[in-house]
């Protein structure tokens, strides 16, 4: 430890600590502009300086390291002087909008100027006119007079996200940030540049105009769009979501979010919402009371009945229909209905902070940029200052946008077991390193089982991430929710459904009809099966061919817990408004079961019962389940896409989800005589072509989310081409 003195105050550090955060450790603030704790210093504004004995000159406490006995002074007539001199310079060319800016009243020029700032300016020339309010891209709008030339964001995306697509353009008074030549802002993680530029340079355009920061009020909750479970905050102005921040957490994210779980709340009020039951009278949909809608069900589950879901929705209501299910006697249970074997590996299971401290990563078959983002940018962070080897190991070239060795395979658990066994370098690598983490998309039995061998092949640590699955699939296979003794999987369910054999069908949280990997089974099903019930937030295809429609509150308008891919169970809270008819997911579980749907009760169950969810302790991995993901022979890979229609139909995501695409490989293209953006038709789904040569000879690559996937990833054999786009 070293041991300095900030103001008088004596304070002990770690060696390499700045004197920005030593201050910060005894609750002195230093104003800055340019220095953000999750990124380098860069010492660009100068707002930071303080006066450090026996230096010859003010030094920028961003930037500057303590050593031992170190002397810092950060309120003296001499740094006052400074602190005012680099405001009075920063305010000569601000266009001073404060009364129409969306930052005003959290900006921090603002808060500099009134802490710090001049009483007057001796700058009385015109100020400079630049760009105002111009998009860079689908999200971000920049105005240039605003800005400060801090630099947060081009440092973002050049360290954190790892795409330099804003830069600096020119030089001294002439120096403006705007995206590089050519380039447009749509990265998918542009709204973190809005979130952390400290003036309203950077702004939102799905947010612009809608609210004032002291209108609003901040409700902490989860991500619910992947397995991450960042933190997040929601700003709520009159029961309304307006926008949705980061909120640090050491452990997971890091301050961080995608532009997904940033902007994929418009639907909560502007789309269109399921806001009573419905129950199909005389081949109608008619409304009827929740009292008749929970009747009705319990009935027609105590039978020949199975449920499908419980990976979009709360750990209570998992561990709430595992109860009724096991009242009604049912085995049959899946929430595995998009392409998923297993949300949990065998062998330890790992934690997001393992990337900081772990060895070697081997990533089997994961495209984590659409899968798990936010984990990409920590894996970016600590290979960058510490140099963490990654190994990707896959079909497909090119899954990681991040420097890793490629070991391109047909059969990602042969080449892992190789791996274990010792083979190649990778293999000696793999059992000499003190501690390695894997990370697998959760699709495959092979792999699940070769994860096994691999993790008891190694005497040194081992852990294992599943990326592929949703916000609470965790959750829900450790709440029970997954076929036994001889129940049906989601495969099984609709099999049996299509072939007369099943009685009822409830579907939680999915359209199956536009989401199960095999369209054809799934609509088969829905016609056969003499009842189907789905409960869920938006209409879709499925509740309309439903026989009960049963509305729940989103996970905006209710209180409840995400386990993310890590075994930890997170609370959210409600924060939006919402119609008086819905009810929260696990409410319904409550009421089917017919217990009093008291939240803190069932709480404290879900807390006993699941201890492990909610303990410091790192959780441990499971048995193989049973049924699962079975890829169709012939059909296509299922791509994971971050921007995923079918979930929530967002109007601002789908206004910038990027255009329909099928990738196939060369070869393919070649065979069916199509080149780079021609339309072609692959079963039944028409996009637009991309020859992807990271994709193996035969391959055909499908989007999860396109009108028409599930229907292609059940038969692709045949890439038709239909009219060359040039025409």
């Amino acid at each position: 430890m070293i041991t300095l003195t900030v103001d008088d105050r004596e304070v002990q550090v770690q060696p390499g600590t700045l004197i920005i955060d030593a201050a910060k450790a005894v609750g002195i603030e230093i104003p800055v502009f340019c220095y953000h704790p999750r990124m380098d210093p860069a010492a660009a504004c100068r707002m930071c300086l303080v006066r450090v004995e026996k230096m010859p000159k003010l030094m920028p406490a961003c930037a500057t390291p303590v050593s031992e006995g170190m002397v810092v002074h950060t309120d003296t007539d001499e740094v006052q002087k400074a602190h005012a001199g680099v405001l009075e310079f920063l305010l000569a060319n601000h266009p001073l909008d404060c009364p129409i800016c969306d930052k005003g009243g959290e900006c921090e020029l603002q808060d500099n100027s009134i802490a710090y700032g001049p009483r007057a300016t001796r700058f009385a020339d015109s100020k400079r006119h630049l760009d105002k309010a111009r998009a860079l891209g689908p999200i971000v709008e920049l105005d240039q007079e605003r800005c400060i030339q801090c630099t947060r964001c081009i440092r973002f995306m050049d360290e954190v996200a790892g795409d330099p697509v804003l830069t600096v353009h020119d030089r001294g008074g002439h120096a403006v940030i705007d995206t590089a030549e050519n380039r447009t802002f749509d990265s998918i993680f542009s709204g973190n540049t809005i979130e952390i530029c400290p003036v309203g340079a950077l702004t939102s355009r799905p947010f612009r105009f809608k609210a004032r920061p002291w209108d609003l009020d901040e409700v902490d909750s989860v991500c619910p769009h992947c397995p991450v479970g960042c933190n997040i905050k929601l700003s709520v102005r009159h029961g309304e979501v307006k926008r949705i921040l980061s909120r640090d957490s050491e452990e997971i994210d890091w301050g961080w979010i995608c532009d997904r779980g940033r902007f994929g709340y418009g639907f909560l009020k502007h789309g269109e919402r399921l806001e009573q039951p419905m129950l199909r009278k005389d081949g109608k949909l008619a409304p009827v009371s929740w009292d008749e809608a929970v009747s009705v069900l319990r009935e027609r589950m105590q039978g020949n009945s199975g449920a499908l879901g419980g990976g979009r929705h709360s750990l209570e209501a998992a561990y709430l229909l595992r109860r009724f299910l096991d009242q009604v006697g049912t085995k049959n249970v899946d929430h595995r209905v998009l392409p998923l074997y297993s949300a949990i590996a065998p062998g330890p299971v790992g934690r997001i902070d393992d990337v900081n401290d772990a060895d070697l990563l081997i990533s089997l078959d994961v495209e984590l940029l659409e899968e798990a983002p936010v984990l990409a940018l920590r894996m970016r962070e600590f290979q960058r200052k510490r140099g963490l080897r990654i190994v990707s190991v896959s079909p497909r070239r090119g899954l990681l946008d991040m420097p890793h060795q490629e070991a391109q395979t047909p059969d990602v658990a042969a080449t892992l077991r190789a791996i274990a066994q010792g083979e190649g370098d990778i293999g000696q690598e793999f059992l000499a390193a003190q501690k390695v983490l894997l990370l697998w998309n959760g699709r495959s039995e092979d792999v699940f089982s070769a994860i096994g061998a691999a993790v008891a092949a190694r005497s040194g640590e081992t852990a294992t991430l599943v990326a592929g699955s949703l916000a609470n699939s965790f959750g829900a296979q450790a709440a029970g929710l997954l076929p036994k003794d001889g129940g049906l999987d989601a495969r099984g369910m609709l099999e049996a459904a299509a072939a007369g054999q099943l009685d009822a069908l409830l579907v939680i949280g999915h359209d199956i009809l536009s989401e199960f990997p095999d369209a054809e089974l799934a609509a088969q099903a829905i016609e056969k099966v003499p009842f189907l019930a789905v409960a869920g937030t938006v209409p879709s295809e499925t509740t309309g061919r439903a026989d009960l429609v049963l509305p729940l509150a989103a996970w905006a308008e209710s209180d409840g817990h995400f386990v993310n891919m890590e075994g930890r169970a997170q609370p959210y809270a409600a924060g939006s408004d919402r119609s008086p008819q819905l009810v929260d997911d696990w409410e319904l579980m409550a009421r089917l079961l017919g217990i009093a749907p008291d939240y803190e009760a069932i709480l404290a169950e879900v807390q006993s019962a699941l201890a492990p969810l909610f303990a410091a302790e790192r959780r441990q991995g499971a048995e193989a389940p049973e049924g699962g993901y079975r890829p169709v022979p012939g059909a296509a890979i299922a791509g994971a896409s971050i921007y995923y229609k079918g979930v929530t139909p967002d109007p601002f995501l789908n206004s910038i989800v990027p255009q329909t695409r099928v990738a196939v490989a060369p070869d393919v293209a070649e065979a069916a005589g199509a080149a780079e953006d021609d339309e072609v038709e692959v079963s039944g789904l028409r996009a637009a072509l991309h020859v992807d040569p990271d994709l193996p000879p035969g391959a055909v690559l499908v989007r999860a989310g396109q009108e028409g996937a599930n229907h292609a990833l059940t038969r692709a054999a045949e890439v038709r081409a239909l009219a060359r786009r040039s025409e």
